[in-house]
């Protein structure tokens, strides 16, 4: 279940301003090996809450098929942009091309086997 409730949609400036007033508030009395610890736990933290959104957003653009290297020989060749990049090195517009040939085909048996059943019901 997704938590659309935080972070909370607050002005960018309030947003910071709050994680400057947390980060005052962690530096207390404590001394500077302790503020190190703490500060680096806290960063220990939001690398891993990158690091699992940077792997989730990889996977989804691979099922998305969106995933571009603008710096691959491949891209650089004119292979490997979002319209050409597949498998099989097709086309989005000739994979669309035989879709629309399938549903026609499809829509074919469609009228034939009315036609069948027409004649068998007359």
């Amino acid at each position: 279940m997704q938590n659309n409730k935080f972070p909370p949609s607050l002005d960018p400036n309030l947003f910071t301003l709050i994680a400057v007033a947390v980060g005052y508030a962690c530096v207390g009395n404590f001394d500077v090996n302790e503020q190190n610890s703490i500060g680096n736990w806290i960063i220990m933290v939001g690398q891993y809450v990158l690091t699992h959104a940077a792997q989730q957003q990889l996977n989804e653009s691979r099922i998305e098929k969106s995933n571009i290297n603008t710096n691959s020989q491949k891209y650089k060749s004119g292979q490997g942009g979002p319209y050409t990049d597949n498998e099989k090195g097709k086309s989005n517009q000739t994979q669309r091309d035989e879709v629309e040939l399938l549903l026609e085909a499809v829509s074919n048996m469609q009228k034939e086997l009315q036609k069948i059943k027409e004649n068998k019901n007359a």
